[in-house]
Order: structure tokens, then C-alpha cells, then sequence
């Protein structure tokens, strides 16, 4: 017999591989005989092994890439958590791969790598996780100080503290010897800042004022002190009312932690004894004359 391939080749020997024959051969009393043979090779439904993951790089803003080895020449397919496929890749002939995914994939988000080979046998998914985005470098840098320019107003309607501080940062006026938090505002675009504080506060007494910024860094406190009664003393003319009027106005040093309280009380108890005096001398006059 003589088998001929498509192309009118005899083939003497060997294994034929898929396609189709042509058979001839003689039988006794009859003309050569000739018939066509279709061979097929065996149906492939073995899936290939999974595929190994060997890296996933990147980040939520440019994107992931995954690299592994499969089945040369099968197709990769990753899927997201949800079983949507976010990329495709095919293996190489030495059986390496790389896909890239698309940044919306996410940081810390589950995915899966499958091979399917030529006749579209899928193998067992891999699992696989997105790398976390990288933390963006910590501010633990406190900001400066703040000052403390003014401070106006009376014990009876309250003072008001005005300084400049980092702009956008809290800025916190307490009293150092109790902890009590008096006031708070942030400091606008421009660097300026200006606190209400509560009626009671008492002149001499000594305050601190700190800068907290956005990552929570708290600057160092500067001290400063309510200023003493010392201009606009009203000296009455008959009788006991002396009208006594006090007001306060005006830029105050920093007291760098020093403890001037006192001497804002004795300050106030001399002012008191002076402007008593005068009272005693101009009414010792208005009754001799």
C-alpha cells in the first residue's frame, strides 16, 4: 500500500501526524484500489499546571505588574477580586510571563492568575495580592512658635490675645499652673490669629500659647502675661467713689517662662495706694479752702 499526504507525498515511514491521507493498494483479481484517511490527533483536555506568581509590584497611582511562569505559549488571564479580568499576558517559549494591571486594581486587593492553553483547557487560579500603597513620609517637624503682639480688653468683658502663628495651625491659650484651656482658633491664610478669652481672667496673670499643626506636632509655648491696671485710672471728686476705670492695650514681650506674677499684683496694689492718695489730698484741699 502507499499512503500519500495532501500534497501528493508519499510517506514511507513514521507516525503521521493530524491531517489527511490518501491509501492505495492492490488486491488480487481487482484494479488498484484507492481511499482517503482522515487522522486526528487524540482530543487535549488536560489543563495546565497553575501558573506561579513570582512578583507583584507597583502602586494605586501607575499601576501593578505581575510576573511569573506558566505553560509556554498559554494565555494568562488575572481577575480581580470580583472576577472581572483586569489584564492579559501570554507566556513566552521558556514559559516566563508579565502583565500589567491597571492602578484602580487597588493596594491590598486579592487577585487571581489562571493559564489556559491552545485547546482551552484553563488550569487552577493562583491567588495573588497588590502590594499597599507606600505611606507618604511623616511631618513630625512642630511648627515655630507663635507670638503673642496684643492683648486688650479688662477682666470684666475679657481680653483679646492677637498674634501670628503658622498659618492653617490651632493655636491653644491655657493657663500653664491649672492646664484649663482658655481659648482656640486657627491661624488664617495670612498668618494672623485672634482669641476671645473668657471674662475672669485676672490681670498679671501668666498664660502660654502653643501652635498645634496638621500632623499634630505642638510647638513649643510662649509665655505671656495679662497685663496689670495701668492707665485710664478715673479719680473721683467728693465722697467715696473714686470711678475707678481701667482698660489695657498693647503689644506684649514674651515672658520666656518667667514668673512676673507678682509683679504685676504689687504693681496694682502700688497704683492702688497712688491713686488713694490723690483722692486724700485734693479733698484735704477742697475742705481747708
Amino acid at each position: 500500500a502507499v499512503i500519500t499526504n495532501a500534497s501528493g507525498t508519499a510517506v514511507t515511514n513514521g507516525s503521521l501526524s493530524a491531517g489527511t491521507y490518501t491509501v492505495t493498494y492492490s488486491a488480487s483479481g481487482y484494479d488498484d484500489v484507492t481511499q482517503t484517511l482522515v487522522v486526528t490527533d487524540p482530543a487535549d483536555t488536560t489543563a495546565p499546571d497553575a501558573p506561579t506568581v513570582g512578583n507583584v509590584t507597583g502602586n494605586s497611582t501607575n499601576g501593578y505588574t505581575v510576573t511569573g511562569t506558566a505553560e509556554p505559549g498559554s494565555t494568562i488571564t488575572i481577575k480581580d477580586g470580583s472576577g472581572a479580568t483586569v489584564g492579559t499576558g501570554t507566556a513566552n517559549e521558556t514559559g516566563d510571563y508579565t502583565v500589567t494591571l491597571p492602578g484602580s486594581v487597588g493596594p491590598n486587593a486579592p487577585i487571581s492568575v489562571t493559564a489556559t492553553d491552545a485547546a482551552g483547557n484553563v488550569s487552577d487560579p493562583t491567588p495573588a495580592t497588590t502590594p499597599a500603597d507606600p505611606k507618604a513620609p511623616s511631618d513630625t517637624t512642630a511648627p515655630n512658635p507663635p507670638s503673642v503682639d496684643t492683648v486688650t480688653g479688662n477682666p470684666d468683658t475679657g481680653y483679646t490675645v492677637g498674634g501670628k502663628g503658622e498659618p492653617g495651625s490651632t493655636i491653644t491659650i491655657k493657663n500653664p499652673a491649672t492646664g484649663e484651656i482658655l481659648g482656640t482658633t486657627i491661624v488664617d491664610q495670612d498668618g494672623n490669629y485672634s482669641i476671645k478669652l473668657p471674662m475672669g481672667v485676672k490681670p498679671g496673670t501668666q498664660l502660654s500659647a502653643t501652635s498645634t499643626d496638621a500632623a499634630g506636632n505642638v510647638s513649643d509655648p510662649t509665655d505671656f502675661i495679662i497685663p496689670v491696671l495701668t492707665s485710664g485710672m478715673a479719680i473721683g471728686n467728693s465722697g467715696d467713689n473714686m470711678g475707678g476705670k481701667y482698660f489695657s492695650s498693647g503689644k506684649l514681650p514674651a515672658t520666656n517662662g518667667a514668673d512676673t506674677g507678682w509683679l504685676g499684683v504689687i504693681g496694682t496694689v502700688i497704683l492702688s495706694l497712688l491713686g488713694s492718695l490723690l483722692f486724700w489730698r485734693k479733698n484735704k484741699k477742697e475742705d481747708e479752702s
